[in-house]
């Protein structure tokens, strides 16, 4: 049974609600014309205080399940619901507050819920108004296809696999528009879960190198997707416009594409597009359903980075149609020999600098040893941040990993080499890339592997405000 004290503007939308889905409610109120107006309008009214000591009151208190306690006075709700807990120490209370002072009071008093009007209308508008904001992504990614075209989906040199699920749900999307659409990288996977990840989930890349650039000038449209900067791929001709960006790190290229969704704010682009998968009505299989769920995983580390909304949103929408067993594999994958070796070098060749771990490890085969070495590193003890650079061709890389809430390593990095190479990343993440052209004048390989070495750890420590190199 439904108990309603205090029956205004607030009170009266509640019991037409209540008695519109047939509930059993009672309704106690103070004024008698209002009384005679709720009688008469086909409500069961007691007319006497809240407070009073009447039998058949206090008989309708203690027979209620839900009392809603809702007079135009927060002093009054607050003595009332001590009153009625008194007199039924089972019911669920809920309660109208005026002010955010007013919840813990309530709270104290008996009350289970408190709502404070202007309050739920606002999370109201604002709920209605992400309802809107998603229908109309919605609508403008549809402008971004056209029914027979070839789309080409740029993901970033080394695609990770966050940008490959979500390369593989815009893909999928693109397929329901009538287009047929490929997945576009530069560089290589070279980090030993992305291989076991790319083989397992039999995901088809098509790479692009310096030879065969002009094939990207053959498709009709060009998505970029995790990727919103154009520092971090070689394969977009600096002179071609892509058609559509969806990312959730901070745009930094000057592009003008005819859809763009950029939300900082989400944890992993693959959380974004499984929204979109279920604005659009479509389903997936356990494959797409497993590399979208890794991918938020990966972004997110494991739920450890700060997580929004949406990616638990998409976790939960996922949940049921992954294989886990495959999940299962793609995390424990096998280290290669490669990635073994830099590890050990990361390991013998560790500075300690004002608490920091710096390794410089030389020359590497691929850069995506360097992430794992420093994951490696931070997992010993008293380990709180680590930064792992090494060579690869014609640039120096960098990789960084934290645990310290003090520290932002996007922007840290960022600050540090942003001005000669490109970087950025997430809180606890980050990485880097620095062209060896500001050293071209040394020819010998081990003085160029120190002197780059030198300079990244200067530069990092000037960074994070140590301007000594004595550790």
């Amino acid at each position: 049974m439904y108990l309603l004290l205090g029956c205004g503007i607030v009170g009266f939308a509640v019991a037409t609600g209540i008695h519109d889905r047939g509930g059993d409610l009672a309704i106690i109120e103070r004024d008698p014309k209002r009384v005679k107006d709720l009688s008469e309008k086909g409500f069961y009214v007691i007319e006497g205080d809240y407070l009073s000591s009447s039998s058949l009151v206090k008989k309708t208190i203690s027979e209620a399940d839900v009392i809603i306690i809702a007079t135009a006075s927060s002093e009054d709700n607050k003595r009332i619901i001590a009153h009625v807990r008194s007199i039924n120490p089972y019911a669920i209370i809920l309660a109208r507050g005026y002010s955010v002072t007013d919840v813990d009071a309530m709270n104290a008093a008996g009350a289970g819920v408190v709502v404070i009007p202007q309050v739920a209308v606002a999370e109201s508008l604002l709920h209605h108004l992400s309802r809107v904001e998603r229908v109309e992504r919605t609508r403008r990614l549809s402008r971004g296809f056209k029914k027979g075209e070839r789309i080409g989906i740029i993901v970033h040199d080394n695609p990770d696999p966050d940008a490959i699920a979500s390369a593989m749900a815009l893909r999928l999307i693109a397929g329901h528009h009538g287009m047929s659409a490929d997945i576009l990288f530069g560089g290589e996977v070279g980090h030993q879960q992305n291989k076991v990840f790319v083989n397992l989930i039999g995901v088809n890349l098509v790479h692009i190198d310096e030879y065969n650039k002009y094939l990207i000038r053959g498709y009709d449209r060009l998505a970029l997707i995790d990727l919103s900067s154009d520092a971090n791929t070689s394969i977009l001709p600096s002179d071609v416009m892509p058609d559509i960006i969806l990312d959730h790190h901070p745009k930094t290229a000057d592009y003008s594409p005819l859809v763009e969704d950029i939300r900082p704010s989400v944890g992993s682009v693959s959380s974004m597009m499984v929204q979109y998968l279920i604005d659009y009505g479509y389903e997936v299989d356990s494959k797409h359903a497993t590399a979208l769920l890794y991918g938020i995983m990966t972004d997110t580390n494991n739920f450890r980075r700060r997580i929004s909304r949406e990616d638990v949103e998409a976790v939960a929408w996922l949940q049921g149609k992954t294989d886990q067993d495959m999940l299962m594999k793609i995390e424990n994958p096998t280290i290669s020999p490669d990635v073994l070796e830099v590890i050990g070098k990361a390991v013998l060749g560790r500075d300690i600098v004002s608490g920091y771990v710096l390794s410089n490890v030389g020359y590497i085969a691929n850069r995506d040893s360097l992430p794992q070495a420093a994951d490696f590193l931070l997992n010993l003890e008293g380990v709180t941040t680590v930064v792992v650079f090494g060579v690869l061709n014609d640039a120096l890389y960098v990789s960084a990993r934290t645990r310290d809430i003090k520290i932002n390593l996007g922007q840290t990095l960022e600050k540090a080499f942003g001005s000669i190479g490109s970087a950025g990343g997430h809180l606890s993440a980050a990485g880097a890339r620095i062209p060896l052209g500001i050293f071209g004048m040394i020819d010998d390989k081990e003085i160029l592997k120190n002197l780059a070495g030198e300079a990244v750890k200067k530069m990092f420590l000037k960074a994070v405000g140590i301007y000594s190199t004595e550790g």
